[in-house]
């Protein structure tokens, strides 16, 4: 019989669970572009590999930190994962570590006979991550995996032949998930999560075999990472917040004091306005330093205590992501607060309202050689504004971009879900820009009304159900750029003069609904497919200079975005007053995330049909 090279592992303890995590971790991210490539499930956005890349490398930058058992080492482990967690694979990976981790949690060390508990809880812990899990996906290869360690673990005492044997089963569902998914067929690949799984396993097995960790950690010498105890960090005694108004706002400089000065600082900005909450011990130093850059509105002073009684907070917040576009004067005296998304560029990250405006994006835009990457909030940044808010409001509604353009939505409820899910609800927007706004207007409308908070979510739902955004795209270039519209189609559009109006339909899907012939007329067959719409609620007088009508009397309400075209925008939003004599809700220079794939010069009219 032929002896196995490889050594029998018979127990596994926190040392080698580390380092098994490790090497797994760094054979994903090596594969990071691979990853990207065959991403098309859920979202086609070729980011599945950077998005496990940002999720495992926190992993590996704070290795080593554990001697001791693995159950501390796998729950020190799953807590990094989740904090830095990013996209739906990244949720998925944290929350299958975080799963193996509560099955070990009584264990300093473990063998075989103890792996199928572990094995399940990953699974199951991966499963109950998504809203609407499906098979084909990282979550069968995972569940294989499992299966295969449950059928073997009463056969051998050996890890390393468990290891094999289940990867090989693992390897067959991978192979199978094409039969499990139409889309992954028709593009003639595998899942991107279930692939990233497999690269793992292989890591380890390879690691295993030359018994090496070197690839993995500095030429330096390694230093234990000490972190201050929660309890020796002097918390502040006060919130400041309000807001601050003033020609071309000097926001990094303005953001670079206030981080000086506090703690947890909440922002949001545009070209001539910032919105602040900042935790503080001196709120008067905050709005001395405020006035120094603008005219300050909106001042206020609130308590900072965890155990701040129920019946001192405020009602309801709204809690948007920033792809909703909507104007400063709803922001500023109203309960709203956004986690803003983030995007990659010329080498930089930049953070949406924070670090760059619109404005300021359409200028890289223009520069970059590769189209900016966006990137979606991560796990920690809407667990950190959801505790923040918590302290202060009795409940958060919190709208996010459609979930079948960006994992924003499922980040969101899984970090409602870990932190209190009675007390935060997650509605999937299924819109983008004003079209998003229009439905999180509803709810400021709402809460200024003195609604509670049912009816302050049932007004949500039903102007999200009843919102349309029709959007007109001058160029495919920037879709095609961003894996979106294949290179054919874009060539054949280019070639043929055609430009595409795009909408989201009810389950909020980005579908090709009309074309035009040039751009000249596209601004116009956008407006025409909007009026359309509408006939059913209004009749239409054209070209009548009829008196200024309110939108609670004609029954709908109209938003105008353009990708930072203003006379377009304006010209569109003036023709509808025009036409149907009211004026538009906004008129708004749409978020970074539409504009990289949209390009300069679209223009989208939204409509909200109120019942």
């Amino acid at each position: 019989m032929k002896k196995s090279h490889f050594p029998q592992i018979n127990c596994l303890d926190g040392l080698r669970y580390q380092r098994a995590i490790l090497v797994g971790c760094k054979e994903i991210i090596s594969h990071e572009g691979k990853l990207n490539k065959i991403n098309v499930f859920p979202i086609p956005d070729n980011d599945t590999g950077s998005n496990l890349k940002k999720t495992l490398m926190p992993i590996i930058e704070k290795y080593p930190l554990w001697q001791t058992g693995i159950n501390i080492s796998s729950r020190g482990i799953a807590d990094i994962a989740i904090a830095s967690a990013l996209g739906y694979s990244g949720i998925i990976f944290s929350q299958f570590l975080s799963g193996f981790a509560d099955g070990v949690k009584n264990h300093k060390k473990i063998f075989i006979e103890n792996l199928p508990k572990a094995a399940v809880m990953a699974v199951s812990r991966a499963y109950d991550s998504l809203e609407n899990p499906r098979e084909g996906t990282i979550l069968s290869v995972f569940k294989a995996w499992s299966d295969e360690v449950k059928n073997i673990s009463s056969t051998t005492t050996d890890f390393v032949l468990l290891l094999k044997k289940s990867l090989e089963r693992a390897s067959s569902a991978l192979a199978y998930t094409p039969y499990q998914l139409e889309i992954l067929r028709k593009n003639k690949v595998v899942d991107a999560g279930g692939q990233a799984f497999i690269y793992f396993l292989e890591g380890v097995i390879r690691f295993i075999k030359k018994g090496k960790l070197h690839s993995l950690v500095s030429q330096k010498k390694q230093i234990h990472i000490k972190t201050k105890a929660a309890d020796t960090i002097k918390k502040a005694q006060f919130c400041a917040e309000c807001c601050v108004r003033r020609e071309n706002l000097e926001r990094q400089d303005l953001i670079k004091r206030l981080n000086s000065l506090g703690q947890d600082l909440i922002f949001y900005g545009s070209l001539n306005f910032a919105k602040i909450h900042i935790n503080t011990n001196n709120p008067e130093e905050i709005f001395s330093c405020m006035a120094k850059f603008g005219n300050i509105t909106s001042k206020k002073v609130l308590k900072f205590a965890p155990d701040l009684p129920s019946h001192e907070k405020r009602a309801l917040t709204l809690v948007p992501d920033t792809t909703c576009d909507i104007p400063d004067e709803h922001i500023e005296n109203n309960d709203i607060y956004f986690v803003p998304v983030k995007f990659q560029a010329m080498g930089k990250v930049f953070t949406d309202k924070v670090s760059i405006i619109p404005e300021e994006f359409y200028q890289i835009l223009s520069l970059s050689p590769t189209l900016p990457k966006t990137s979606q909030p991560s796990l920690m940044d809407f667990t950190r504004i959801y505790e923040h808010l918590l302290v202060h409001y009795q409940s958060i509604i919190s709208v996010q971009l459609s979930k079948k353009l960006s994992g924003t939505f499922q980040t969101a409820l899984q970090a409602a879900n870990n932190i209190d899910p009675r007390r935060i609800t997650v509605i999937d927007g299924k819109n983008i820009s004003v079209g998003l706004g229009l439905a999180v207007m509803e709810g400021i409308k709402a809460i200024k009304e003195g609604m509670d908070y049912e009816a302050v979510l049932k007004r949500v739902k039903r102007a999200v159900e009843n919102t349309k955004i029709f959007i007109g795209i001058p160029t495919l270039k920037y879709l095609v750029k961003g894996g979106r519209v294949t290179k054919a189609k874009g060539f054949l559009a280019r070639v043929l003069n055609i430009n595409p109006i795009l909408s989201i339909n009810s389950e909020g899907e980005l579908k090709p609904i009309g074309k035009t012939r040039g751009r000249k007329k596209l601004e116009q067959k956008v407006l025409d497919t909007a009026l359309g719409k509408i006939k059913e609620v209004r009749v239409i007088h054209h070209g009548l200079n009829l008196p200024e009508t309110s939108e609670e009397d004609v029954g709908f309400s109209m938003a105008v975005a353009h990708t930072n075209a203003p006379q377009l925008g304006n010209r569109v939003a003036e023709k509808i007053r025009e036409t149907l004599g009211m004026k538009v809700a906004m008129v708004m220079n749409a978020s970074p995330v539409l504009g990289a794939h949209a390009g300069p010069g679209a223009i989208g009219v939204a409509i909200l049909k109120k019942i």
